[in-house]
Order: structure tokens, then C-alpha cells, then sequence
């Protein structure tokens, strides 16, 4: 507020001005030498002070902050002060005064730098920044305050005076820095705050001379606050009316009073107390007028003057008691809240509690939620499909669970997920997002991580997007009470999240802010759409309101991978996939939730078993791995006995949870600790039953989720002794729930499902293993109608042993029976008939079963030896073999395959190696041998490469056996250059190099004997380490400085100081010398600045010398660009800086290559002001520039420069410039417009006829971004398509212009079918003709006609143009489908995928081909997909099953005779022969 001593000041100066010079100045005197010392905010900045003890953020809901006026200071401004100092009264801290009518409230008094004189040394702050350093402390000292619950808290503010100018400023600016800030503002209560000014205006404007004059005594200046009591101003103005429009926006709406004065002050009876009454000059400072806001109707006046507003006596002043009141009422309505703030804190505080919100470990400890999630992958899938060196095998056991090894740079971290991404060359924000994966992999923890970092305001730029999070499991949407006629999202939150509320207000509120904001700020997390999707009819109006939730704005759909998305949906912004755990991640775990030795135990069992790495990389079933760690897992091999040990350490923790009793003793932890299995076994031998019967039944009907309903069922058949499920279910370990309210819980209706889906299969294999053994057949329960049907084991298994899905329970089943000791049976059933006429599906079955068993047999050395041939078959059919990849085949096998074949089979089967996480010890021997001296340097050199592309898979590195070898190839000069190159590129691979090693490579950087390329990549192995030690980095340093050290060497070794993590000054020093030394080679100059560039910061002393280096024109060029590289490189630039940049693009007489890298700093900065584009604008249209500068210009003008109507024509203008270049930079200014004047459209259609095609080209870009173009302008673009003697590029854009139209006329339709059949037409051209008519919503049978002409086409690209049309036609005839069949012996991969893809749509003509000569097509397109997916053949019953991906189809065969005739002259040469094939 504004201060009885700045009010004397004032009128001090007003008298000394009109009196005379002496008065003033003695006036002033009269003031200062009573002024009060400095505010201690002038040194220590905004601070708050907490004036009610005893109330943090745990007790409390409201901060309340008081904020002073100019040139005073808390707790002096908020004091009554009496004549005996002890009876002082503060109200914002007596107890008996404000802290008692706040209630749950903290009260703050904010301390801000308002002292009235100022430091001369300093440039003055202005309101602008005083309003950001307000802000800026409130933020942080109440984050600090606040703790985790900072985000649920509101703020109310009591300002006074001048405080509420600045804090009126601080709400209006608050950016998205401050905006939690902003919203978290509840209330303002302002105390003759001069909204218009102050009614001394005309003394303040005599008063400021003679302040000036006095504070020049003090070598001070005058606060230019004191600007802001001189009256209305249009900056206050704006203020005023831009902060109503913040209180009036439904968004921000605060609560705000004003109170303002009705005593009256005199400033000349201040200063001189005898002044006469005629020259007193009593007024209000701050009247109503001033102090009232037009959004408040009814201010209130004090009986008091200005200097007493924020001063009261006691609790029975009245106008405390008035001001008291006010901010009373006003925390009661916050806390209230309107019925949208009562629906978010009702769903923050009664649905999002920590107890619906805790991840619980399987030892029923709580894992704290920054230790439960540990960063868990997620990853774009289009990237992950992409990504063929670090992708593994499709088959393998990694890529079933969905936890492949993949590079860190294609992870999608979860806080950014909406942030911009490049998705086709084109930044989107994406908004809809799909994750999609497995049981147990993360999906639950993602869901739980979302809402528990969002409620406590963590990541920032989503509380900056959305107001509110929407958990919404979808399961939910089948439950019979939500089953209306018509169900609505107000529906939905009532069931959701207000069943218990008392008001049905609530869901409405929430409902109708939806409406209205088109849920534009509401982010919903849908999950388990695998869940809903195949459940709700596709007529239901469950069906067509869940379509309505999935295409709101703004999404997170999870899902299982058997999710499908309804058709017509908005499309989906970015798909991705969660797949658990990095290596270095569980190991992160492992140490936080174990013991050291518990850790260091299950590391070392795991460095030697690729398989249970891979099984533990899932969070589940890490935690079930270190749960029951101690159940003798050391000495386990394979995934079924990991797998039994923690079926066994389960069972003993439900053993307890039943509550189970032997000899009607209930069991203690104790009593069982030294039980064996099969007594663990006998006590839950009902669950362990019912478990089987769960898990069998839902294999069987491919069901995850079990319901009510199920659950009973399957009671009754597999373990009738268990009555009532709902008891027992929510007791056993190996299941998980659904979140149902706890009111679904108490009905009993709960859905479960297994931790993991590997659980549901072992213990399906366990079931399937009993009945194997005792000779019963399986009871096949049918879910949708509960009928049983028995079917025995042995046709179980002829059934499905190529069925994809099954995969895992086979291996389960195998390693069973081997534990039981009567394998070898299981295994000649799977050789026996039905066999894999395609064969690859057999052998990766019999690969699988393999690895889980420990059988040494004649039967094993058989089949291990197929294995061996396919190896040897796959590598000489494809160029990238899959069988050797994965870690289950055979050791022997893959050791005789290596020895037996030829140089290139054998490089070819190891870099399929690569993509496993460790080589087996005894194909390390191999490797090692063929490294040795007598090997030519040519092969030596390929093993080496191979070994560095094994480290993208592998977080360990290569074994020590390894890198002690490729160590000796480095160092060995006479082992030539390629190789010893090589060699470190595979050290420079490793994770990690012991310190010997490193000291070798150290001294062969350092020994100037050697080849100077050697020596180089010496260093790049020490650069690619985490860190260097001090003595190896100075000996990088004096290497660097050496003058006569080769110029490659000392730049490398400079590069191995870039890659540092920090440098120190005296380095830095030394690095800037050499940038700036001219007597330096310009190269080495040019290396050192790109060391500086990396710094995160340079000091400001380097950075000035760096500009003088970049602006002197007597540098080399190369050397000035290379420090305006380091310029750019910086965050941030100072304004002067940029002036001078600026001045360095602008100059004609400089080097273009310099003032384009000028431009190049400009352009990477994240605003360019105005004047500076302004300036740009006038560079880019210069016809007297040079065209690359001019070009620079424009790439920043592109998306920074929003074109006006005043520069349309310039820009139009520029398309009739001399030069090719401007012609299209012009372009693609206008491309980068939102919308562009149809009168303006005309000069781009005129330069489709541009004598450049890339101008042409441009131009048909921009008329392609137009919403709608006239039909002359398409008849432009059909001129464009159909002439022959233009740019191949440009007709084909051409088309695709018109392919984007909503409707062709039939004429232009003709045109392009005719374009598609002429032969003289090129192959592209052709192709995009008929893309044109593919996008149209239906063609007729004439085009159609045509089209199936083109399947004789000679080019392949048109061909399956071709084959795609017909694909979209809802019906073909059996015409149209003969004229497909014979692409299925295509050359093209793609168009036999496409004329399979059409004629498995009729089923009937699909069957036919079966029995006649294109059977054998058919066999090479399924043979050929056998290597990358699960395809089978096989008789059975007399029938042909064809067993893919999408399903299995029995093919009835006529003649089978003919047919087995057919498949084996159809087979590929060299087809291995195997035993038990036959049909």
C-alpha cells in the first residue's frame, strides 16, 4: 500500500517545487531521515511468511496470501499499532482474529520488493516483471510448502493497494508457466487498491521532481511504480479490463470484493502541522471510483483513511468484522465449490484414494509409485515392426510375451506423450492414443501411474491440456445395470463415479461441461477395450455409446492385443505397445524390494538363462520370480520349473490365506516353511483343480477375463467341492480382479483373470498333463452355452499343435512330462500324423518342446538333427534365417551347422545370432577359432562386425573369453588395418571396458608409430565410454594441443573431450585459446568450437569473444561459421546479441555463407520479435539479394509468418520472380498458410504450367491443401494429369489432388480409366490413375471390367493398384475371381498377398482352388509365409486344414492322391525329407 511516509514524501516535493528548491529539499530530509530502513525484500527478493503456526498441507485446504503495497512491508503494514508497542495487534496472526474465522486455512503475508527509492546501478524492474517475480516465488515456495498435495490446494489473496495492481498483472500474465497457479486462485478481497489511479495525480506530478532531486542525494532512483499512482492510464486500463475478462471466464472464475475508503487524507498536514486548514488539501486517495471493479455490484466503504485500510485494532472493529466477513463468506462458498469443482474433488478424493490407486506386491506390501512403474517401455509400434537389426525372431518367446529387446531412442516416455511427434515428415499433437498389451505387462500400473501423477499436478504439460482425468474401465460398460435403452455419459458418471453422492448435480455438471467444452479439456482413460469390443452387439445402445467414447477428443484406449477398435472411428493419432521392463530396469527393481544378496543371487542365475530373462522383463512376473526366490530356484533350467517353484512358493503363502488346517490345526508360516510339494499339493487340492478347470476352459474358448457366471460353471465340472467361488478366488495368488465398486465386490460378481497369460497356460498344461497321464479325456466346456464335451488328450493334441495361441502350453506340457520322466511319448505323438505339410510350423514345435526337457534319447538326437537340415534349408530359401535366432534351438545342432557349410552359410547363421541376448559358450569356442591368426583378414573382419551388432541385443557385452581376443586383434599391427578397425569398433560397442583394456587403447591412441586411422579409432573407443578418468582426459587435452600431432588425431581427441558429461574451466580455457588462436589449422579451430557447442552453457566473457570471432571479417570463413554453430547451440541469446546476428544476416557486404548461418541462429530461436521479421520479410522479397539468403529468409519466415492481406500480393508477386527457387519458396509460404484467398489461387494454378517441375509440383501442393477447389481449377489439374510430354512427378500429384476430392464427374473418371489402360503410359502414372478411382465410394461394372484387364498388366505396382480396387467391391464374380487366381504365382510378394487376401473373402471359389492345380500356388504363398508367421497344413479326417493367423479353415479334398502329388512337386528345391509326413 501507499504509505503515510511516501504520502509525506510526496507532498514534500510538490511544496519544494512550488514554493521553492531549499523548502523541498529540506522537506525531503524531513521525511527520509523517519523513513524506515530498507525492506529486507530488496535484498532477499519475494518471500512468504506462514503467520499462523501449526498448519501444513496435511491439515489444511486454502492458502491465504496478503500482499502490501509500495514502499512498505510485512508483518509493519498489516499492524495496529498501539501506544504501548506490546499491545500491537496484527489481525492476519492474532489468534483471536482472522486465523479463527478461516478455518482450515493457511495465512501467508507475501513480502515483495516495493521499496519507493531504488538502486541507480540496476535497470528498474516494470510491472510486468515485478507481477512475474510475484508469481514466480508464490509458485515455488508453496510447491515447497504444499508437498505432494499441492495440485488439490486453491489460494485466496487479500491485497493491498498497489499489491493488488501487481497482483492483478501476475494473474492476467500467468502464462502456462504459472497457470496451475492461476487456476489453483480462488478469491481476491482488494483494500483500496487504485484500480483508476489515485486522487493526488496533480501533487504526485509536482511531488516527482523533488523526489528525483533526493533520491540523486542518495544515489538512488525513484521507483517507476510511482507511475502507477498518477492516475488512469491506458496501460492500467488494459490491465483493468483484461483482468475482468480473466474473472468473468467460466474457466477462471474468482471471487473478488473491493472495499474502499471514506476518510479523508491530507499530505501537507503530514510534513508541516501548522499549515493552514485552506491548504490542507484533505481528500480520499483512493475513492470508489478508483478502488471499485465494474464485476463487483457492491463494494463496501471503511470508516477510515487510506493509510488505516489493512489496519484493525481488535476483534470488535467494525470494520474488521466487515472485512473479516467478507473473506469469510467467500472460503465458504470456495470450499463448497460449484457443482463441476464438487464433482472433481468428489472423484479426486472418494475414487482416486491411495487404496484404489496402490500396486500390491505378491508378498501384499505396497510398492510406493515412483519405484512400481520404473519407466515401463512404451513403444510405437510402426517403429518396433520397423527396426529389423534389433528385432528378434517372430517366433520366439521374447516376441510372444511382447518383451523383445529394443533401443532405448524409439521409447515413448510417458510424461511426454502428448507432446509433438513427426509422424510422415508432418509434427502432430497427438491427442488419441491407443497402448496396447499383454496380461500383466504393465497396463493396470500405466492406468494407476496416469492418474496418481496427474491428480499431484507431476507433469506439467498435462495439467497445461486438460482440467481432468476420466478413468473408465470399459468392462464395466457389460454390467446389466447399464443396460438402458438409452445410456448417456451422464449415465456413465453416475455409475462410474457418483453412486455414493448425495447429489445427482454432480454427474450433470460433469456432463454437461462435456457438452459444452466438446470435451476439449477432459482427458479419458478408457480401459480394457479387448474387454467390451467382441461383447456389445454392433446394434446395441451400448455398442453405439461406446463408439461415442472412444471417439471423444481426447484419449487413452488400453487394450490386450485382441482388442479391435469399431469400425468409423476418428482415427487413432498414435498406436503403442507396453513391453515391460528394460534389463537395466530389473535390475533397478530387484535392488529396491530385495536384499543385496537376494539380488545379487537372482542376477547371476539369470546372466545364463536368455529365456527366464526375457520371462522376468514382465513386471508380474518379476515380482513372483523375487517373491519366491528362495524355493530352491538356483538350480532350475528351464521356464517350466521356474515356473513349478513359484507355483510352489504360492501355494504355501494361500495355504495361509485359506486359512487350511491339518488335523484341525491352522497352519502357520512356520509349520509349512519345510513342507514338500506334494504335501503343499494335498492341501490345495480343491483350489489346484479348480485352478486347471479355470485356466483349460478359458485356453479352450480363448477367454482371459472369467466372470460370475463362468466362474460357477466351471466349479461344477472341475472342482465341485468349491461351492462358492467368490470365497476362494479372491485368496489365491495367481489371480488378479477387476476395479468393480466396492459394491460389486460384497455381491460376489467380481471378474478375475491369471497374473499373466503364461500362468493361465501352465496351468492348463497341468491339467492336460493329468488327464495325458491317467489315460481321461479332457473336458472341453464351451462358455457361451456351458455344454461339456469330452474330447481324449491325443486328438487334443492333433488338433492344436499348430495352433499359434498354443504355443506356450506346449512347451509347459512338454516340460511337465519330462519332470514326470515319460516325455518321449508326448513327443512321437507330435511326430505322428497330422504332420506340417509346410514343415516350419513342425519344427519350431518340436524346437519349443525341446528346450523345456532334459531327455537324452536317440529320439532327441533325431529330431535335433531335422533341426540341423531346416537350418541349413532356411538359410539357402532366405537371406535372414529365424531358426538359429532363437535361444531354444539346439546347442549341438547349431555347433554342427556352423562347422559343416560353407563361408557364407556360416556368416549367415551367425549374424542371425545377433538378435539372441547372449551366443552359447560353445559357439564362442567356434568364433574364436575362426579370429584366430591363419584366418583370412576378409573373414575376420565379418565375424568382427557381426560381434558389434550383437550389442544392440545385449546389456552385458560379450563374454570375457571374447573381448580378450578382439583386444589382441587390436593391438596386433600386422594383423591389417580393416581388422584391428574393426576390432575396437567392437569395443567401442560395449557397454562397458575394464580399466586394463582401456589403458591398451589409451596407449595405442597416444603411440604416433601408429597408422594415424588406427589411432583414431582408438579414441573413438574411449570417447564412447560413460566417463574417462582425469589422468586419461589430460592426456586427451596435451594430444589435442600438440601442433605437430597429425591434424586427424588431435581433432579426434577432441572429440573424446566433446563426448565428456562435463569439462572442467581450465580445460574450457584451453579449448577457447585454441578456437581463437589464428596461427591454428582452421580444422582443429573448427573441432574445438564444436566442443564449446556441446557445453550446457558457455560463460558470458566466451560467448563475447565468440561473437567478435564470428562478426571479424578477417577470420576464415569456416572458422566464423563454426562459431555461430556454437552461438545457436545456446538455449538462450541475448537481445543485444541477436541485434548484432541480425545486423549480420542484413549486410550485403558480408559473405553469404555467413549471413545465411546469421539466419540459421535466428532460425532455431523460439520467437523472433516483429521488427526482426518485419525486417526478414523485406530480405526475402529483395529482388536485389542474393537467392540464397533470400531462401534463408524464407525457411524462416515459413512457420513463424502468417501472412496479411497487405503482403498476399507481394508474396503472389513472387511467383513471377526470374528465378526457379523463389518461385517455390514462394510456394511454400503460401502451402504453410491456414487459408489462402481464392483470388490469389489463380497465379498458382497458372504455374502448373511452370517450366520447372519441382515449381509444378509445389504449386499442385497448395492447391492440395485447399478445402475445396473449383471445377476450372480441377480441370487444370486433369489438363496437368493427362499431358504426356510433363514431368512423370507432377501427373502423378496431379492425381492425387483430384484422388483427394469428395467426388470425380464421370467424364474425369473415363479419362483416368483410359490414362490406367494405355500402354503407352509409364508405370506410375498408370498406378495413380488408378489410385484416383480406388478413392471413389463406389465404380461401375464397366470400370471394373477394365480394371481386372489390368491384372495382366506388366508392371506390378498397377497390378496390385489393380487387386486392391477389387478388394474394396463389396461382391465379385466368379469371373473377376479366375482372373485373380493366377497372380498368386506373382512375382511381387505384396500382389500374391493381395490375390490370397481377395479369394479367401469367397469361401466356396477359395475351396475349389484346393483341388485343382493352383493348390501348388497356394502351398509357395503359404510356405513362403511360414518363415515370418505361424502357417500350417495338415490332414485330418480327410479334410486339408490351412492353419494361419487368421484362423484355421478345413478344406474338403476330392482327390487326395492327386493332391499329395501336387504338394510335392510344388515344394521348393532342396525341400528336406522327413520321417511321419505322411498324408
Amino acid at each position: 500500500m501507499i504509505s503515510v511516509d511516501l504520502n509525506e514524501g510526496i507532498v514534500l516535493a510538490a511544496w519544494a517545487t512550488a514554493l521553492c528548491v531549499l523548502a523541498g529539499t529540506t522537506a525531503a530530509w524531513l521525511w527520509f531521515s523517519h523513513a524506515e530502513p530498507a525492506s529486507p525484500s530488496i535484498k532477499q527478493g519475494v518471500r512468504l511468511y506462514q503467520v499462523n503456526p501449526g498448519k501444513d498441507d496435511s491439515n489444511t485446504d486454502i492458502d491465504i496470501i496478503a500482499i502490501h503495497g509500495l514502499d512498505t512491508k510485512s508483518p509493519d503494514t498489516w499492524t495496529w499499532r498501539a501506544q504501548n508497542p506490546k499491545e500491537n495487534v496484527n489481525w492476519l496472526a492474532d489468534p483471536q482474529m482472522l486465523p479463527s474465522m478461516v478455518g482450515a486455512a493457511r495465512i501467508f503475508t507475501c513480502n515483495w520488493p516495493a521499496d519507493l527509492l531504488q538502486p541507480s546501478d540496476l535497470v528498474q524492474k516494470r510491472i510486468e516483471e515485478y507481477a512475474l517475480i510475484l508469481f514466480d516465488a508464490i509458485d515455488r515456495e508453496l510447491s515447497v510448502a504444499g508437498g505432494a498435495g499441492r495440485e488439490c490446494r486453491r489460494v485466496f489473496f487479500i491485497a493491498s493497494c498497489l499489491g493488488g495492481i501487481v497482483l492483478a498483472k501476475a494473474l492476467v500474465d500467468a502464462g502456462d508457466k504459472y497457470l496451475s497457479l492461476r487456476k489453483a486462485t480462488c478469491g481476491i478481497v482488494f483494500l483500496a487498491t487504485p484500480f483508476r489511479g489515485t486522487s493526488f495525480r496533480d501533487v504526485a506530478a509536482l511531488a516527482e521532481p523533488g523526489l528525483k532531486f533526493w533520491a540523486s542525494i542518495q544515489g538512488r532512483e525513484v521507483t517507476k511504480l510511482l507511475g502507477e499512482v498518477k492516475g488512469s492510464t491506458f496501460n492500467l486500463e488494459t490491465l483493468v479490463r483484461d483482468f475482468t475478462g480473466l474473472c468473468l471466464d467460466k474457466d477462471h472464475h474468482y471471487l473478488v470484493f473491493t472495499f474502499y475508503e471514506k476518510g479523508k487524507t491530507s499530505l501537507p498536514l503530514k510534513v508541516l502541522p501548522w499549515v493552514p486548514r485552506f491548504f490542507r488539501q484533505e481528500k480520499q486517495l483512493v475513492d470508489e471510483n478508483s478502488a471499485t471493479l465494474d464485476i463487483v455490484q457492491k463494494p463496501l466503504p471503511l470508516d477510515r483513511r487510506h493509510v488505516m485500510m489493512n489496519k484493525f485494532n481488535g476483534p470488535g472493529c467494525a470494520d474488521y468484522k466487515t472485512v473479516a466477513g467478507k473473506i469469510q463468506e467467500f472460503l465458504g462458498k470456495i470450499r463448497e465449490g460449484t457443482p463441476l469443482m464438487q464433482a472433481d474433488v468428489w472423484i479426486r478424493t472418494k475414487h482416486y484414494t491411495p487404496d484404489n490407486l496402490t500396486i500390491e506386491r505378491l508378498s501384499g506390501d505396497a510398492l510406493p509409485m515412483d519405484q512400481c512403474y520404473i519407466n515401463l517401455a512404451i513403444i510405437e509400434q510402426h517403429q518396433f515392426e520397423g527396426d529389423s537389426k534389433t528385432q528378434s525372431s517372430p517366433f520366439s518367446l521374447s516376441a510372444r510375451l511382447k518383451v523383445e529387446r529394443v533401443n532405448k531412442n524409439m521409447q515413448v516416455e510417458l510424461p511426454t506423450l502428448f507432446g509433438p511427434r513427426r509422424r510422415d515428415a508432418v509434427e502432430t499433437n497427438p491427442r488419441r492414443i491407443l497402448i496396447r498389451g499383454r496380461a500383466g505387462v504393465g497396463k493396470t500400473t500405466l492406468c494407476k501411474k496416469i492418474v496418481h501423477e496427474f491428480t499431484h499436478g507431476t507433469w506439467g504439460q498435462w495439467k497445461e491440456l486438460f482440467d481432468r482425468i476420466l478413468w473408465v474401465p470399459l468392462r464395466n460398460l457389460k454390467l446389466e445395470e447399464r443396460r438402458q435403452a438409452r445410456y448417456r455419459f451422464v449415465d456413465l458418471f453416475n455409475h462410474e463415479y457418483f453412486s455414493d453422492a448425495s447429489s445427482p448435480a454432480l454427474a450433470s455438471a460433469l456432463s454437461d461441461t462435456l457438452e459444452s467444452t466438446k470435451g476439449s479439456r477432459i482427458l479419458f482413460l478408457l480401459d480394457g477395450l479387448d474387454e467390451v469390443s467382441q461383447d456389445l452387439g454392433d446394434g446395441s445402445a451400448m455398442f453405439r455409446f461406446l463408439k461415442k467414447l472412444l471417439d471423444q477428443p481426447n484419449v487413452i484406449i488400453t487394450s490386450r492385443p485382441s482388442g479391435k477398435l469399431p469400425p468409423g472411428l476418428k482415427a487413432i493419432d498414435i498406436e503403442l505397445e507396453t513391453i515391460g521392463f528394460y534389463p537395466d530396469q530389473v535390475n533397478e527393481y530387484l535392488e529396491r524390494v530385495l536384499t543385496p544378496e537376494e539380488t545379487n543371487g537372482i542376477q547371476s542365475f539369470l546372466s545364463d538363462r536368455p529365456l527366464v530373462q526375457d520371462l522376468v522383463r514382465i513386471p508380474v512376473q518379476l515380482d513372483a520370480f523375487g517373491f519366491t526366490w528362495n524355493e530352491g530356484m538356483t538350480k532350475l533350467d528351464t521356464m517350466t520349473a521356474v515356473y513349478q517353484a513359484i507355483e510352489g512358493g504360492l501355494w504355501k503363502k494361500d495355504v495361509l490365506r485359506l486359512g487350511k488346517r491339518d488335523d484341525g490345526t491352522l497352519l502357520t508360516k512356520d509349520l509349512i516353511q519345510d513342507f514338500e510339494p506334494p504335501v503343499i499339493n494335498s492341501l490345495v487340492k480343491d483350489e489346484i483343480c479348480f485352478l486347471e478347470g479355470f485356466a483349460f476352459t478359458g485356453l479352450h474358448n480363448d477367454v482371459i477375463d472369467f466372470e460370475s457366471r463362468h466362474q460357477y460353471a466351471i466349479c461344477t465340472h472341475f472342482s465341485p467341492r468349491i461351492t462358492v467361488p467368490a470365497k476362494t478366488l479372491p485368496h489365491l495368488s495367481f489371480l488378479r480382479t477387476s476395479n468393480l465398486s466396492p459394491k460389486k465386490k460384497a455381491q460376489g460378481t467380481r471378474s478375475y483373470h491369471f497374473l499373466h497369460l503364461t500362468y493361465q497356460e501352465y496351468f492348463a498344461a497341468r491339467y492336460f498333463v493329468r488327464q495325458w497321464q491317467a489315460g481321461e479325456p479332457l473336458k472341453c466346456l464351451v462358455l457361451s452355452n456351458e455344454k461339456l464335451e469330452e474330447l481324449r488328450t491325443i486328438d487334443f493334441l492333433r488338433k492344436h499343435k499348430y495352433t499359434a495361441r498354443y504355443d506356450i502350453f506346449w512347451r509347459f506340457v512338454a516340460g511337465l512330462l519330462d519332470a514326470k520322466g515319460n516325455v518321449e511319448e508326448f513327443f512321437m505323438a507330435i511326430e505322428d500324423t497330422p504332420r506340417d505339410l509346410l514343415g516350419l510350423t513342425h519344427q519350431r514345435l518340436v524346437m519349443h518342446c525341446l528346450s523345456e526337457t532334459s531327455m537324452e534319447t536317440p529320439l532327441r538326437g533325431s529330431l535335433e538333427n531335422n533341426l540341423r537340415e531346416w537350418l541349413l534349408y532356411e538359410c539357402e530359401f532366405t537371406s535372414q534365417p529365424q531358426l538359429a535366432s532363437e535361444v531354444e534351438f539346439p546347442e549341438r545342432s547349431l555347433a554342427d551347422a556352423l562347422q559343416e557349410t560353407p563361408p557364407d552359410v556360416k556368416m549367415r547363421i551367425l549374424r542371425s545370432l545377433t538378435k539372441r541376448p547372449t551366443f552359447p559358450s560353445s559357439i564362442v569356442k567356434i568364433m574364436i577359432s575362426w579370429l584366430g591368426v591363419d584366418r583370412p583378414e576378409d573373414s575376420k573382419a565379418e565375424v568382427l562386425r557381426i560381434l558389434k551388432d550383437c550389442e544392440y541385443r545385449s546389456a552385458r557385452g560379450l563374454s570375457d573369453d571374447l573381448l580378450t581376443t578382439v583386444v589382441k586383434l587390436a593391438l596386433h599391427k600386422n594383423g591389417g588395418s580393416s581388422v584391428r578397425m574393426a576390432a575396437m569398433e567392437v569395443l567401442k560397442a560395449q557397454p562397458s571396458i575394464s580399466d586394463e583394456r582401456l589403458t591398451a587403447m589409451m596407449e595405442l591412441a597416444l603411440c604416433k608409430d601408429e597408422d594415424e586411422y588406427v589411432r583414431s579409432t582408438a579414441m573413438d573407443v574411449l570417447e564412447a565410454q560413460p566417463s574417462i578418468s582425469d589422468e586419461r582426459l589430460t592426456a586427451m587435452m596435451e594430444l589435442a594441443l600438440c601442433k605437430d600431432e597429425d591434424e586427424y588425431v588431435r581433432r579426434t581427441a577432441m572429440y573424446v573431450l566433446k563426448a565428456q558429461p562435463s569439462i572442467s574451466d581450465e580445460r574450457l580455457t584451453a579449448v577457447m585459446e585454441l578456437a581463437l588462436c589464428r596461427e591454428e589449422n582452421n580444422y582443429v579451430r573448427e573441432t574445438a568450437m564444436d566442443v564449446l557447442k556441446v557445453q550446457p552453457s558457455i560463460s558470458n566473457e566466451r560467448l563475447t569473444a565468440l561473437v567478435e570471432l564470428a562478426f571479424s571479417r578477417n577470420e576464415d570463413r569456416s572458422v566464423r561459421l563454426a562459431a555461430m554453430y556454437v552461438l545457436k547451440a545456446q538455449p538462450s541469446i541475448s537481445d543485444e546479441r541477436l541485434t548484432a546476428v541480425m545486423e549480420l544476416a542484413l549486410c550485403r557486404e558480408e559473405n553469404n555463407y555467413v549471413r545465411k548461418t546469421a539466419m540459421d541462429v535466428l532460425k532455431v530461436q523460439p520467437s523472433i520479435s516483429n521488427e526482426r521479421l518485419t525486417a526478414l520479410v523485406e530480405l526475402a522479397f529483395s529482388r536485389n539479394e542474393d537467392r540464397f539468403v533470400r531462401l534463408t529468409a524464407f525457411r524462416i519466415l515459413r512457420n513463424r509468418f502468417s501472412i496479411l492481406d497487405e503482403y498476399f500480393t507481394r508474396v503472389v508477386a513472387l511467383l513471377d520472380d526470374k528465378n526457379d527457387y523463389i518461385r517455390e519458396a514462394a510456394l511454400k509460404l503460401l502451402r504453410a498458410q491456414p487459408s489462402i484467398p481464392d483470388e490469389y489461387l489463380t497465379a498458382v494454378v497458372g504455374l502448373l504450367k511452370d517450366k520447372e517441375f519441382f515449381v509444378r509440383w509445389d504449386a499442385l501442393k497448395v492447391l492440395e491443401a485447399q478445402p475445396s477447389i473449383s471445377d476450372e481449377r480441377l480441370t487444370a489439374m486433369m489438363e496437368l494429369a493427362l499431358c504426356k510430354d510433363e514431368d512423370e512427378y507432377v501427373r502423378r500429384t496431379a492425381m492425387y489432388v483430384l484422388k483427394a476430392q469428395p467426388s470425380i464427374s464421370d467424364e474425369r473418371l473415363t479419362a483416368m480409366m483410359e490414362l490406367a489402360l494405355c500402354k503407352d503410359e509409364g508405370e506410375h502414372v498408370k498406378e495413380a490413375a488408378l489410385r484416383v478411382l480406388q478413392a471413389q465410394p463406389s465404380i461401375s461394372d464397366e470400370y471394373l471390367t477394365a480394371v481386372v484387364a489390368l491384372l495382366k498388366d506388366v508392371h506390378e505396382s498397377v497390378r496390385l493398384a489393380a487387386l486392391e480396387i477389387l478388394q474394396a467391391q463389396p461382391c465379385l464374380s466368379d469371373e473377376h475371381l479366375k482372373a485373380v487366381v493366377p497372380l498368386l504365382e506373382d512375382v511381387l510378394d505384396d500382389v500374391r498377398k493381395a490375390a490370397l487376401e481377395i479369394l479367401q473373402g469367397y469361401k466356396e471359389f477359395y475351396r475349389t482352388l484346393f483341388n485343382g492345380p493352383s493348390a501348388g500356388s497356394l502351398l509357395k504363398i503359404f510356405f513362403s509365409r511360414s518363415f515370418k508367421e505361424q502357417c500350417s497344413w495338415y490332414v485330418e479326417d480327410g479334410a486339408l486344414c490351412v492353419n494361419a493367423p487368421d484362423g484355421i479353415r478345413n478344406v474338403s479334398i476330392d482327390d487326395m492322391e492327386t493332391f499329395r502329388d501336387i504338394v510335392e512337386k510344388s515344394r521348393p528345391w532342396g525341400y528336406p525329407s522327413m520321417a511321419g509326413e505322411e498324408m
